[in-house]
């Protein structure tokens, strides 16, 4: 109620979302499904944190019963649909992390008031026996058909095997538009100076042995996903899963959202053979937001810009092109337009969403489009010549753009929802 066509706007931009499209329905994924039980997911999560949030009228111990009862419920079903998408796909392990501390924190922790009018906050071994029997349950479940079988430990060796599959290398065949797709850039251009550069012997040799740059192990990269996940998944979920409890005013809904995106754009950024199809996992939970602000407006159309440019590719067949062109700019014109008209309802003119520097993008990515469409076609396929060259470019264009978008999603999950947690 008093939404106008926001809550529409947001429901037609996921439908319609042309990653989806073009992955389920011509590359053949199902990451439609998994992605709307992600959101049923986040519904839960947030339901059970709105329900701590009522008028400041009410007495303080009515909030807090009710944020212990009412979201308890809810903290549970979602802990569930998550655990149960979890044992579906592995791709949102990274959100683990967030899920874990955030109800360690918010669910495991029951607040109560002394007789000075302190609240103190102790820890229940109930709960928390009751949220791990939930989640393991929906969550290994699925594994019990490959355990009564006659060998489960080679079962489960080739389940994990297939899930991680490292042998595979750090990237696939086309680089997904990630750090580490800029990370071999980076070590191409390097090779390409060191083998083209008058450089002294001596200088020479000692550079060798550093390019190209040599690729991180698994459990260099898995350090590095830690790290990138720490700001969002584990820092600020612990924190603001305990200023929820302590503050009954608190509404830690809104962080829980910008920390999933936050936590998939780190994982699409910095895991292991990543797909290009992961940015998926950050794009529609990001539309939940797009229509909060237009700033939240901007970072949204910045991550479809580069990340939905970024599935073009796997459309390659030249009878695919007007379809994949026209799905990507129709449906880009159609978000940022009806995005405007939503901001414009709400905050009477002022400042559009988009910026100069995304006009920029917009040319930017036109020209790559060309080149990899047109020109290199003409001029360097025939000859065989640098065959991966549209492929790489694509990815390095995409990346660098993401990799913006990346570091504002972090600006608005702190600044934008933690300092904003206060109604």
């Amino acid at each position: 109620e008093g939404c106008g066509r926001a809550p529409w706007l947001t429901f037609t931009l996921i439908v319609t979302n042309p990653g989806l499209i073009m992955l389920d329905h011509v590359h053949f994924q199902y990451n439609g499904m998994l992605l709307g039980i992600l959101l049923i997911s986040i519904a839960f999560m947030v339901r059970g944190a709105s329900s701590s949030s009522t008028s400041s009228s009410q007495r303080i111990d009515q909030l807090l019963i009710q944020s212990h009862l009412d979201g308890r419920r809810w903290e549970l079903v979602g802990a569930a649909t998550f655990a149960a998408l979890l044992a579906m796909k592995h791709l949102y392990l990274t959100l683990a992390p967030l899920y874990f501390c955030y109800l360690l924190r918010r669910h495991c922790f029951v607040a109560e008031r002394s007789g000075g009018g302190v609240i103190a906050v102790r820890f229940s071994w109930d709960r928390l026996l009751v949220l791990a029997a939930v989640t393991l349950i929906f969550f290994l479940s699925p594994f019990i058909p490959f355990v009564m079988q006659s060998d489960p430990v080679g079962q489960m060796q080739q389940i994990l095997k297939r899930l991680f599959p490292f042998g595979r290398g750090l990237v696939h065949d086309y680089w997904a538009a990630n750090v580490w797709a800029l990370y071999l850039f980076a070590s191409r251009v390097a090779t390409f100076i060191f083998r083209k550069a008058p450089i002294p012997a001596d200088i020479r040799g000692l550079l060798e042995s550093f390019i190209p740059f040599p690729e991180p192990n698994p459990s260099l990269v898995a350090l590095l996903l830690l790290v990138g996940l720490w700001p969002g998944g584990i820092d600020m979920a612990w924190k603001v899963g305990r200023w929820s409890l302590v503050k009954p005013l608190c509404n830690p809904g809104k962080f829980f959202i910008h920390a999933v995106v936050f936590c998939s754009l780190s994982g699409f950024m910095l895991g292991y053979h990543v797909h290009e199809k992961a940015i998926m996992t950050a794009v529609i939970p990001l539309t939940l937001l797009a229509t909060n602000s237009r700033h939240t407006a901007r970072l949204y159309i910045r991550t479809c810009v580069f990340g939905l440019f970024g599935l073009l590719p796997l459309l390659f067949r030249p009878e695919e092109l007007l379809l994949k062109v026209t799905l990507y700019v129709m449906w880009m014109c159609g978000a940022i337009y009806g995005l405007e008209r939503v901001h414009y309802d709400r905050h009477g003119g002022g400042r559009t969403v988009l910026t100069k520097m995304d006009m920029i993008a917009f040319a930017t990515l036109a020209v790559v489009l060309i080149f990899m469409e047109v020109v290199h076609p003409i001029v360097f396929m025939p000859s065989g010549r640098l065959e991966f060259l549209p492929l790489m470019t694509t990815s390095v264009v995409c990346a660098t753009g993401l990799v913006g978008c990346w570091m504002e999603s972090w600006k608005h999950m702190f600044f934008g929802s933690v300092k904003t947690a206060w109604r």
